[in-house]
């Protein structure tokens, strides 16, 4: 610390008795953990004791006992570490408030984990997730008010104040009004890539709060532009959700799709930072594999990805099929497809068992269309199967009586007929005998197969086969069709054709087969989540989000996205409005157009690069920090040697400067291989980052442009050797992506500034050397 701010902090007024409040909170700290393991020995003891007393013939209070104590045992070691983890830090904020109809002031200290006085109950550190703190993030000082569980409550905020304590120790004490503009905000913009996220939670911005305290019982979707803490917020949203709705959705019901290992890698220390453990985290494409029950070898999206680069007839045909199996429109045809398999598996004939009617078929017809209509298609054989063969175990003695009673009455009237002789007397009889054996026996054969026979007409083919069998038919595909001409539903069909051929599927096709799933067989209940946080979103298309909604059975998503980094906008999603009127109706929507990531002039270039297509985006409100102008250097491609020293050279500067967090951006996976090769033997650190690998620590690393998406950096060098980018649409947002990544330093390279379209941009907005 410097003696300039030790000399601030120690004058404000309040210095010493803050000082203290903190002494005072890591010693309790300190005294409950000791505390809880006392605690934990003695669960164990009694976890020990309830094992002992357990026996199958014991009532269930004894496993009650177990259960318990094995439950507290669970939440206890989560609050012991969850305090262990905030002893150097334990508040980052505190609220003098006082609620309306009381002169009694609080004063709350606001921290990342909860803490009470065990003897008054009196709160030592109020979590940030709790209704009161809503009041530290969204209330100005003077008259506020907050919900806390759907009541609102209303106070008088007399001071907001703000920390820096670090290992424990005061280091900055900031007192916040009207006037005063947000420092640690500031400091935290300002800090480094690599632990930005662990903190944000003390530099929550207000229209942040209000989407992470957003209603929990309707879905959200956030349109958030670069930086503005999409990802951020998604993650404080979960903390939150577990925080106020855990009794009701235990977090392993909930789940991250993200959009890929790496992303997964880069949040992982964050959640449990958060209190959030047990969460669901995987992609899109690994849940699919594992829900779907196939092994499945897909296509590359990433392959197409780069195919799509390059703008020629073949690529657009490509981009038609996948945005079409990517629409709501497709999704119209699957459902035509599937009612008609529905109508077809109606029952319809009556269900007989040797000449007696058990149940009537329009009875059998109208349960399966209308009364088990509630369940997937081939659950309602199921149910159906069950019924009949209920039916079978409840009439079969029923038809025996009266088979019995029948053929008694006739070898009674045959007994004491007056008409008939001895033999005929005795030829009737053996033949009514003989009769009631073979009825008999016809009964209690038929009976064990009657079921089986009705059952076996009705085929349940698997999802695969009947979605090979519509997308391979260009005539059943119009058959469904309301809108597609013969030539497009060729052209559809002879793509994918191409694609079965390969013994494979894309990942445009998961989605009407997740669909199909729901629809038909059911969602395995373990694969069916309450709530899920997708980011990334603008990635999906409507289909994908129609799939998850129907198999999942909720609308509890979380939905985030920025549609200027849409480098998969292919797939059809080019605007939220069909996802709120059509999708998600009940949804809240939000934009958040304010950066929080770059500087000021990293921003304007990216917005100057972004306005080069001629589409309505809003422009990206970079938070008022400046910083160094991106610059941009000449290079000459084929000279290697010099473009090596000319990138180690500004590697190097950017390392003294203490930016440690640095990447490499090429615009494909090809251009980044060149890369690598030139940096190979050099002095420096490299990794070479593919989708499936953790980023190494120091290392510089270098990844394509559409690998970075999510992803921030202290500095980012863009580099182009053999690939410049173009003014079609998907170049221009892989760009946009790219200058969007740093935090502090943007360099750009080039054999001239049109490779990287910085001659249709302000040149004032860049350093040209």
């Amino acid at each position: 610390m410097s003696q300039k701010k030790q000399k601030s902090v120690r004058e404000h007024k309040d210095y010493q008795s803050e000082v203290e409040r903190l002494e005072f909170t890591k010693e309790y700290i300190k005294s409950v953990l000791e505390m809880s393991k006392g605690n934990k020995e003695q669960i164990v003891e009694n976890l020990k004791a309830a094992f002992a007393e357990l026996d199958t013939s014991d009532s269930s209070l004894s496993y009650m006992t177990l259960l318990t104590n094995a439950q507290y045992l669970e939440l206890a070691e989560s609050e012991l570490e969850r305090l262990a983890s905030v002893i150097g830090k334990p508040y980052f904020s505190r609220i003098n408030y006082t609620s309306s109809g009381d002169n009694k002031e609080e004063i709350l200290y606001i921290g990342k984990a909860s803490l009470f006085d065990r003897v008054n109950q009196t709160p030592i550190i109020v979590d940030w997730r709790s209704p009161i703190a809503n009041v530290y993030y969204d209330g100005r000082l003077g008259d506020v008010s907050y919900d806390a569980y759907g009541e609102m409550q209303s106070g008088y905020l007399s001071l907001k104040r703000q920390y820096d304590i670090e290992n424990g120790i005061l280091k900055e004490i900031r007192d916040i009004d009207l006037t005063t503009h947000d420092e640690l905000l500031q400091k935290s913009l300002s800090g480094k890539a690599d632990n930005r996220l662990t903190e944000i939670v003390a530099t929550i911005q207000n229209e942040q709060n209000e989407v992470i305290r957003a209603s929990l019982k309707h879905p959200i979707i956030v349109q958030g532009a670069a930086g503005s803490g999409k990802t951020t917020i998604a993650l404080h949203r979960i903390s939150y959700f577990l925080y106020s709705s855990g009794y009701r959705f235990p977090p392993e019901k909930l789940m991250i799709l993200a959009p890929n290992k790496l992303f997964i890698d880069y949040i992982s220390a964050v959640l449990p930072d958060l209190g959030v453990n047990k969460i669901n985290q995987t992609t899109y494409i690994e849940f699919m594999r594992n829900c779907l029950g196939k092994k499945i070898k897909l296509l590359s999206p990433n392959s197409k990805l780069m195919m799509l680069i390059n703008s020629n007839e073949k690529s657009k045909r490509i981009q038609w099929v996948s945005s079409y199996k990517g629409s709501l429109e497709f999704k119209g045809i699957i459902d035509r497809y599937l009612k008609e398999i529905e109508l077809n598996l109606a029952p319809s004939e009556d269900f007989i068992i040797e000449k007696s009617r058990l149940m009537r078929g329009d009875k059998l017809k109208r349960l399966f269309l209308k009364e088990f209509k509630y369940l997937p298609i081939y659950k309602r054989l199921d149910k159906i199967k069950n019924l009949l063969a209920s039916d079978v175990r409840l009439k079969k003695s029923i038809i025996l009586s009266k088979i019995n009673s029948k053929y008694d009455d006739a070898l009674e009237k045959a007994l004491y007929s007056t008409r008939l002789d001895a033999e005929k007397r005795r030829e009737k009889v053996v033949s009514i005998m003989d009769s009631k054996e073979l009825r008999i026996k016809a009964v209690e054969q038929e009976s064990k197969v009657a079921v089986k026979n009705y059952m076996d007409s009705f085929v349940k083919k698997d999802i695969f086969s009947l979605y090979k069998e519509l997308m391979t038919s260009p005539e059943r595909l119009q058959k469904y069709s309301t809108m597609l001409s013969e030539i497009e539903c060729k052209k559809l069909t002879n793509y994918c054709q191409q694609v079965f051929a390969k013994n494979a599927l894309e990942l445009e096709d998961l989605a009407p087969l997740f669909y199909m799933k729901a629809k038909l067989e059911g969602i395995e209940e373990h694969y069916k989540m309450k709530s899920i946080f997708i980011d990334e979103a603008q990635d999906y298309s409507y289909f994908q989000f129609a799939a998850l909604k129907e198999g999942f059975e909720t609308d509890l998503f979380t939905i985030v996205g920025d549609l200027a980094q849409g480098i998969h906008s292919y797939r059809g999603l080019n605007s939220w409005e069909p996802l709120v009127k059509e999708i998600f109706p009940n949804a809240n929507y939000q934009a958040l157009q304010k950066s929080y990531r770059t500087t000021v002039e990293i921003m304007h270039l990216a917005n100057d690069i972004l306005s080069i297509m001629d589409k309505d985006l809003p422009k990206v409100e970079p938070v008022i920090r400046h910083g160094d102008k991106p610059r941009y250097t000449n290079i000459d491609p084929a000279n290697l040697q010099q473009v090596k020293e000319i990138v180690e050279h500004d590697i190097h500067l950017l390392k003294e400067e203490k930016l440690n967090s640095i990447a490499i951006i090429g615009k494909t996976n090809a251009e980044c291989l060149r890369i690598h090769k030139m940096l190979e033997n050099s002095n420096l650190p490299i990794q070479l980052l593919e989708e499936k690998e953790d980023m190494k620590k120091g290392c510089v690393v270098i990844l394509p442009s559409y690998l970075s998406k999510g992803l921030e950096f202290d500095a980012v060098l863009i580099l182009t050797m053999e690939e410049s980018y173009s003014e079609e649409e998907l170049d221009i947002k892989l760009l946009y992506v790219a200058m969007t990544r740093p935090m502090h330093r943007l360099f750009l390279y080039a054999s001239a500034p049109s490779e990287l379209l910085l001659n249709r941009v302000n040149f004032d907005n860049f350093e040209n050397e």
